[in-house]
This record gives C-alpha cells, structure tokens and sequence, in this order.
C-alpha cells in the first residue's frame, strides 16, 4: 500500500510538473506581447517612462494619421520627427563597430532625448561580416518627448542609401528649413 501510495505521489508530482511546462510555454505563444514588454529593457540601460501626458511613439502606430511612419515621404518623415540624429561608425576594441552619435540635425525645442552627442547607439552597432556593407553610419528618426525610435537607415559616403539615395547636404538643408 506504501509503494501505490509513492508511486500515486510520483505520478501526481511529474504530472504537474508538466502542466506548469506547457502552461509557461503557451503563454509566451500566446501572449507575446506581454512578455516583450516586461522584458524588453534588459540591456542595462535606464528606463524612461514618461508622464501620461507625454508622447508614447511606437513605429507600429501611424504617427498622425493612418499612415505608419516608414510610409511617409522625406519631408513628412522630417516634419514628424522631434530629433533626427546622424551617427557614425566606429571600431571598437572588441571587434564591433558602435554607432555613435555625431549631431543631430534635428531636435525640436524641449525634446527630451536619451542619447547625447558622443553617446554610442547600441541599436544600430553590429559586428562586422565579410562581404556585407553597412555604410559608414546611420540616420536614425525619433518621434515624441521623450524621444522613442522611429525608424534608422544606412549613411554611405555623402548619401542616405535609404531616403532615395538622398545627398547628405540635401538632408541637412531639408532638416534646417523644417526648423525655421
């Protein structure tokens, strides 16, 4: 009677075991979501959490009206952004190359930002691989106060490979004439 008594206990003890197993694993394919957001800082790095009264941007919600904000075209990109940064890549000792941040050629008055000039931009470092360019920087746009990524593209010499092949110059002008 002792042995069935074991083994009943044996039995109920792997069977929840397994049932905590499924449920966890369920629950990151069917709340992905949730799991994302409690977990998406974990790089060390100091979370912001703004006011309710502040902008919440987020590259999947239209940035005013039903279009999403990588639809937009040069100049309402600009008009959208609150900072637009150019950030340029970098060696670094362990073999990355670090975006970091050389201006910003937008930045709406009262813009709180994360990132200061100098400041490396770990979304966009990588490691380098062979036979694949990633340009010698990056423009990346930020939205809202304070300022939450919107969307980044490559910079190759003096051209925005990713707004048309856009002139630098040309860029830094459009940027100037929006905050006028």
């Amino acid at each position: 009677m002792f042995k069935k008594f074991v083994d009943g206990l044996a039995f109920g003890a792997g069977f929840s075991i397994a049932f905590i197993a499924l449920w966890t694993v369920s629950s990151f394919i069917i709340f992905p979501a949730f799991f994302e957001a409690q977990f998406s800082d974990l790089d060390g790095s100091e979370m912001i959490v703004p006011d309710e009264s502040e902008s919440t941007a987020n590259p999947n919600i239209p940035v005013g009206g039903d279009v999403p904000f990588y639809a937009l075209s040069i100049e309402e990109r600009i008009d959208a952004a609150s900072a637009i940064a150019l950030a340029k890549y970098e060696p670094s000792d362990d073999g990355r190359m670090k975006a970091v941040i050389t201006e910003y050629l937008k930045l709406e008055p009262g813009t709180m930002v994360r990132f200061e000039i100098g400041n490396e931009y770990p979304s966009s470092s990588y490691y380098p691989t062979e036979g694949r360019n990633r340009g010698d920087g990056v423009v990346i746009f930020f939205t809202g106060s304070p300022a939450t990524m919107q969307s980044s593209t490559s910079v190759n010499g003096d051209r925005i490979t990713g707004l048309n092949d856009i002139p630098l110059a040309l860029f830094r002008e459009k940027c100037a004439d929006d905050d006028a």
